[in-house]
């Protein structure tokens, strides 16, 4: 029989280290252990060991005698110390952290689910690691081993403080802009141009841009943007729209900052067709981007039964999208501009984004 960790005594241990005072004293050594996992996670592929961590360091305040190691019940039968780090992490980990302002590398509920934790059966199994993540998880591992050999439970507590303290540090704080009246058509894709060129962090500008205009046109209880690297079977585009009763996919675009090839359409379109969607498009945003046989994919679309649109850079697309939104131009752009402030937490893009649209809507930086 596997440990149970209560999930009441873990929210309540947590809660209790994350409304101490300001003034409570933070273990400098753990401090710095948990500044240099970040640093880690930041400069590789995954961020998700920042709440495996957080996991850990949870078991172990709620019980001592956890083995961190054995994370998965089914694969430790006999093992009395086992138990669930998912669903601790699910359960409490998540939710609290939301709500308590702490950021545990991730935004998704299951973190978990994530690779390499989603494939192991125990902690240190071998599991393979991806080159880029390896040395923040090997980096982690070495903190639970410190963790499971701990025999002192004040040490566990002021371990999850720091743990609380550091990763507050890290969570985003987005500012709202102070003015959006004087925003028009023309100068909103002119903002979103300056947006995307500035960094692109990977997509997340151009993809946070792209739901924002959809949820003008759709509505954002219909719009979903998944983040850069959720699992691509989940969506079957960058943002895609839902249909009124929430069952079906209606339209899916793909955002692409890179130069588009004939086969890159079909090969998305393709997708979108497996997947059950009838309304494809690609946001097309590169400089370089030549223009593709029209014929030959309106053919290729024709012959899947599919809509295939293609949007060349952002004017022609922010265009559509306001002519297409239920109110008059000039209010759907203010909208356009609010939405798209808050689109780059779903996709977790850095402050700075945020910081630089409220700029550019106040033509400060234009």
């Amino acid at each position: 029989m596997a440990m149970k960790l209560s999930a009441k005594v873990a929210a309540a241990i947590l809660r209790e280290e994350a409304t101490r005072p300001d003034t409570t004293p933070i273990d400098p050594r753990w401090e710095k252990k948990i500044e240099t996992l970040s640093r880690l996670c930041e400069e590789g592929v995954s961020a998700t060991h920042i709440a495996f961590l957080g996991t850990s360091l949870l078991a172990k305040a709620v019980n001592m005698e956890v083995d961190l190691f054995a994370i998965k019940p089914a694969h430790a039968p006999g093992n009395p110390n086992a138990f669930s780090a998912r669903s601790l992490c699910h359960s409490v980990l998540v939710p609290l952290a939301a709500e308590l302002g702490i950021h545990i590398g991730v935004t998704g509920r299951e973190p978990l689910n994530n690779q390499p934790y989603f494939r192991m059966t125990r902690l240190r199994d071998g599991t393979p690691v991806h080159t880029g993540g390896k040395a923040a998880f090997d980096y982690m591992v070495e903190l639970v081993s410190e963790l499971q050999s701990t025999t002192k439970r004040a040490v566990v507590r002021r371990a999850l403080r720091a743990f609380v303290a550091v990763r507050r540090r890290y969570q985003p704080r987005y500012a709202s802009a102070a003015t959006l009246n004087s925003v028009n058509p023309e100068h909103l894709a002119r903002c979103i141009v300056r947006l995307v060129t500035d960094n692109s962090e990977s997509g997340r500008r151009a993809q946070a841009a792209v739901a924002g205009l959809f949820d003008v046109f759709a509505g954002e209880t219909r719009v979903e943007s998944g983040r850069i690297n959720d699992p691509s079977r989940n969506y079957p585009g960058d943002v895609c729209v839902r249909n009124e009763a929430g069952d079906v996919w209606e339209k899916a675009v793909e955002v692409r900052d890179k130069p588009v090839k004939v086969s890159d359409v079909q090969i998305f379109g393709k997708k979108c067709v497996d997947m059950g969607v009838r309304e494809a498009a690609l946001v097309m945003v590169s400089p370089t981007q030549p223009k593709l046989d029209a014929a030959v994919l309106a053919k290729w679309a024709a012959d899947y039964g599919i809509g295939l649109t293609l949007f060349y850079g952002w004017e022609t697309f922010v265009e559509q999208a306001l002519f297409w939104a239920d109110a008059a131009k000039p209010d759907a752009a203010v909208m356009a501009a609010e939405r798209i402030e808050a689109r780059p937490i779903a996709v977790e893009a850095t402050p700075a984004a945020v910081a630089l649209w409220n700029q550019l809507l106040t033509g400060s930086s234009l």
